[in-house]
């Protein structure tokens, strides 16, 4: 006899679904998952959520968007929204949607009980009780097997979560965020990347270099400059800035969104000491030629994440690449990463 209670996991992380389903293994319930927000509707409608667990930030449709379906057609389901993003005013923003509650990445066992049980859920799940002679609050990571690329994108998601929500601190702002993108690129496709970006009036580019335990390579911000006199004013500097302003306005952000990033992400791996380079400016007189010469076709990492912030019509694109020697020792990392629950 199948359960009658039944949750759909929504995450376009496969190994975020995998850590969730985990944790929840002594629910007596019955499971499906959900890659976007749009299969978590159809899932829904099929009756096949009385529980949805959300992530926020999904291709096709994204979290908020599901948010706002769900109340707009009063589909029936409850919410439990699961995220990297641990803005303020993304929990509030969740919660006025219609939400139940709010859980960061990664996820505590101990926090998602006391919510079941704070609305009642409790009986209609029937948690079994649990044969583990370890902490109800840690799993044997000999039980999730994600591959590499997901390990990446993961750490990266919750990096970027931490990253927004020191951004929306300082400016009192809420930041949109992207799903992050993890692929091997050669020097010449990211030389085009950064030339397309530099042949725009309107956006500066500030590069990074970074080096720990093995691990190295260069963290490259490419700010729309449009919306600088927004940022300046909220800064408390004139809104009106000029060349000089604008210079240490940009090696800010350049600080805050790149610095903190790289800090975060290597934390999640182990690593707390880094050596990060200063912020510099590249205007292309020459800087990049070495991404053309006879290395042109070598690949290296890339991780690349976006903010916004809607209200200023403020875009921020951050790209890490990691030399192709630094792949190895940060899947090595990761995987001894505890994926704590």
């Amino acid at each position: 006899m199948k359960p009658s209670f039944k949750i759909t996991i929504c995450d376009d992380s496969r190994l975020a679904q995998r850590q969730l389903s985990l944790a929840i293994k002594d629910w007596d319930a019955q499971v499906t998952f959900a890659d976007n927000g749009a299969d978590a509707i159809t899932a829904i409608k099929n009756n096949q959520a009385n529980l949805l667990f959300l992530d926020l930030n999904m291709p096709i449709m994204n979290g908020y968007q599901v948010l706002e379906q769900i109340r707009k057609e009063d589909l029936p389901t409850l919410v439990i929204v699961v995220s990297g993003d641990i803005q303020k005013k993304a929990l509030k923003k969740v919660t006025d949607l219609g939400a139940i509650a709010f859980i960061t990445k990664p996820i505590s066992l101990n926090k998602l009980n006391a919510i079941v049980d704070d609305f009642g859920l409790s009986s209609q799940i029937n948690i079994k009780p649990s044969t583990d002679k370890n902490s109800h609050d840690t799993v044997k990571k000999s039980n999730i097997c994600p591959s590499q690329e997901e390990r990446f994108q993961e750490t990266a998601n919750i990096a970027m979560g931490k990253t927004a929500e020191r951004l929306s601190v300082l400016l009192d702002v809420f930041i949109n965020l992207s799903v992050p993108k993890v692929n091997l690129i050669t020097h010449s496709e990211l030389y085009m990347v950064i030339k397309d970006s530099d042949d725009k009036d309107f956006t500066a580019t500030i590069s990074q270099g970074f080096v720990a335990s093995g691990i190295s390579g260069e963290s490259i911000l490419m700010v729309d400059k449009s919306g600088l006199p927004y940022i300046s004013k909220i800064l408390g500097f004139p809104s009106e800035i000029n060349a000089e302003l604008e210079k240490d306005i940009l090696v800010y952000l350049a600080g805050l969104l790149s610095s903190s990033f790289i800090e975060t992400y290597f934390q999640q791996i182990g690593i707390q000491h880094i050596n990060q380079g200063i912020p510099s400016f590249i205007d292309f007189k020459g800087q990049l030629d070495h991404l053309l010469d006879e290395r042109a076709l070598q690949q290296m990492l890339s991780i690349e994440v976006t903010y916004k912030i809607p209200e200023y019509d403020i875009r921020c694109d951050l790209l890490l690449a990691f030399t192709l020697d630094s792949i190895e020792p940060m899947n090595q990392r990761s995987e001894l990463f505890s994926w704590t629950l």
